[in-house]
């Protein structure tokens, strides 16, 4: 697909530069049935036994755990997905969501938190793994890794990939019903611009996340989000604060379902989370085939989540072998279709069915034009100043 041959490409040039999800903090468990080896497609479309696929994982039934726990952004991992591998392993999988990487690292970081598994952003990343909160990948353990695009792997996050492994990318910009608004939307304006806030007061969301929010400020400003000199910020706060009486709510949850349901008409969100919001999430919404999606034009973040194994986790080989489960093409495919995200699994591709691929090519994946205004976020010692500004927009 070439479209998504342009986001590739486009994420390799931007490696030298330097989230997201669904209905709040749930958790979903399944009884485990009997173990047995999965089956792994071929490249003919057949199955073979594990043991017997080319360059699959032999899975030793007696080293996988009884129990595997998953941390990661709301409606993010496709429910069936995890009955399939339950199905075929006999592990009892237990997926818990979080609203900001700030909040999973804050509930990582003092150890023993009972996760094997979390889904962290690019920037999180390298905090974990500098924090010593991330075991180092067996490679050996994830031959489904040579499914991967090379331009998705070795990130200035994670060089060689040594703790993660890609999952989803995106951008992060506005989505709007476009029957609502007698103009197309390409501004940051759309929710920042006092005459423009008139319009939508009470009808609109901005995410409830420390960097994207403030950056969403500073990209209007015409700056960087990675902007951390003080008079900036202080602008940026001063446009947050001005903005908040007009905002509906802070929210990172719930975003897709309001816009779907049209309980709000624009909303400042991730890219997948508005093709949900646009096609609907399966068995929990329906779409509104209104809501379009805009990289305004001011610029916006570019992301790319990932898969990693929490340093403490006792169950190491089984969050292995969930992992290489989820690199599989069939299993990749069938979850980026439900999570209707960017999948960097290039055996996935083909499989993807006509209306995702379709959605990608209306500006629902990064285009080439629009990657030459998206930011990665970065994080140093200085960007801890957009917990400062956070905290005083938020606590007005």
């Amino acid at each position: 697909m070439q479209y998504l041959g342009v986001v590739g490409a486009a994420l390799a040039l931007l490696t030298a530069c330097g989230g997201q999800g669904q209905a709040g903090s749930s958790a979903t468990s399944a009884p485990a049935p009997a173990a047995t080896q999965a089956a792994a497609p071929t490249a003919d479309g057949s199955a073979t036994a594990p043991d017997q696929a080319p360059g699959s994982l032999a899975v030793d039934p007696a080293k996988l755990s009884k129990e595997l726990h998953i941390y990661n952004w709301a409606d993010y991992l496709d429910p069936a997905v995890l009955e399939d591998f339950q199905k075929e392993y006999g592990v009892a999988v237990t997926s818990e969501s979080f609203d900001n990487n700030e909040d999973m690292i804050a509930k990582i970081s003092p150890g023993s938190s009972g996760y094997d598994i979390v889904f962290p952003s690019d920037y999180a990343i390298d905090i974990m793994a500098k924090g010593g909160l991330l075991a180092k990948l067996d490679k050996s353990l994830l031959p489904n890794l040579a499914n991967i695009k090379a331009d998705n792997l070795d990130l200035y996050y994670d060089k060689g990939n040594v703790y993660s492994l890609p999952y989803n990318m995106g951008m992060t910009g506005l989505a709007y019903d476009s029957s609502k608004f007698d103009a197309p939307v390409d501004s940051w304006a759309a929710v920042f611009d006092p005459a423009q806030l008139e319009k939508i007061k009470g009808q609109f969301t901005m995410l409830d996340d420390e960097r994207e929010t403030p950056g969403a400020a500073l990209k209007y400003l015409g700056l960087s989000l990675n902007n951390t000199n003080p008079a900036d910020l202080k602008k940026a706060e001063d446009l947050l604060k001005a903005q908040k009486p007009d905002v509906s709510a802070y929210d990172s949850s719930n975003v897709s379902r309001k816009l779907a349901s049209g309980e709000i008409i624009i909303g400042h969100i991730y890219s997948y989370n508005a093709l949900q919001a646009r096609l609907g999430l399966d068995g929990s919404f329906s779409g509104n085939p209104n809501i379009t999606f805009v990289a305004p034009k001011e610029g916006c973040t570019i992301w790319q989540d990932n898969m990693a194994i929490v340093a403490d986790s006792p169950n190491q080989y089984t969050a292995h072998v969930f992992l290489n489960y989820l690199m599989r093409p069939d299993v990749a495919a069938k979850n980026a279709t439900f999570i209707l995200g960017v999948t960097p699994n290039a055996a996935a591709e083909p499989l993807l069915p006509p209306t995702l691929q379709d959605a990608y090519k209306q500006g629902f994946a990064p285009t080439e034009e629009m990657m030459k205004r998206l930011e990665w976020i970065e994080r140093n010692d200085q960007t801890k100043a957009f917990t400062d500004l956070w905290t005083a927009v938020k606590g007005e």
